[in-house]
């Protein structure tokens, strides 16, 4: 883990989280040789579900496989446990498209037979799990001029970005101090040099948050670019991380 992840409590934040899963799967691409067969992907939904946070210093361990497929798009796992403890389950659903037409695309043969190894289903369809409508516009609303650190080699706002807004949002709140499930939906692009607008939802189910790209004038899409829900799962409020740095037993003399 580097200390760039994790929030002044050292949690590794949802966009870390979200780094750590993409650094994954291009780690992958490459290894495999799957960037000359399969090298244009997307992804349309990410799903952590963080059931023990991970904490810096520590090391983290991540199992990637993929759990159902169709003939352009798969569902992958990642499961990543830290070393002093942690234990994050996510899930992406991953679309194969191609550059020349920017559709959705067959994934070769050579790339199905390695996803196929573990699935137990062939048949996946999309459905969208955040489904509820954004609310009108409001005074709580706020506009963010997005960076140009944001973006990735496609100009297209990185997809561990969108969680910084999250993170901002619920700064403090004790939903992100138990376990709970993070979902977000990546519903339009978001190209290079955007503002957006931020509207969202806090109560008693949870977190909801829309982005709404903005046009030249200021005026907010009809549809909103994503959708995030983030709901508590069962199970108790977050033990404090262990003490940093350990308590030092002994005076040590430095020297020159």
């Amino acid at each position: 883990m580097r200390t760039g992840d994790v929030n002044p409590e050292r949690r590794v934040r949802l966009d870390g989280i979200a780094r750590y899963l993409q650094d994954m799967a291009n780690d992958e691409m490459f290894h495999r040789g799957f960037d000359a067969t399969d090298p244009y992907w997307l992804v349309r939904r990410s799903i952590i579900d963080v059931l023990e946070p991970l904490h810096w210093p520590s090391d983290v361990h991540l199992l990637r496989w993929c759990e159902s497929t169709s003939s352009r798009w798969c569902n992958m796992r990642i499961t990543l446990r830290g070393s002093t403890g942690g234990h994050i389950e996510t899930e992406a659903f991953w679309i194969r498209f191609s550059a020349e037409t920017g559709m959705p695309t067959h994934i070769s043969d050579g790339g199905m037979e390695y996803l196929q190894q573990y699935v137990a289903e062939t048949r996946l369809r999309w459905k969208a799990l955040n489904t509820e409508k954004a609310p009108e516009p409001s005074e709580r609303d706020y506009t963010v001029t997005l960076r140009a650190t944001d973006f990735d080699p496609y100009q297209h706002f990185n997809n561990a970005a969108y969680w910084q807004l999250v993170e901002d949002d619920l700064n403090g709140d004790p939903l992100l101090a138990a376990p709970h499930r993070a979902i977000i939906e990546y519903l339009a692009p978001i190209p290079l040099g955007s503002s957006v607008q931020v509207r969202f939802v806090r109560d008693e189910a949870g977190y909801r948050q829309w982005l709404f790209l903005l046009d030249e004038d200021g005026t907010p899409a009809a549809k909103p670019a994503s959708a995030v829900s983030i709901v508590p799962l069962p199970g108790e409020p977050f033990a404090p991380a262990a003490q940093w740095p350990p308590e030092q037993v002994e005076r040590i003399d430095w020297k020159a």
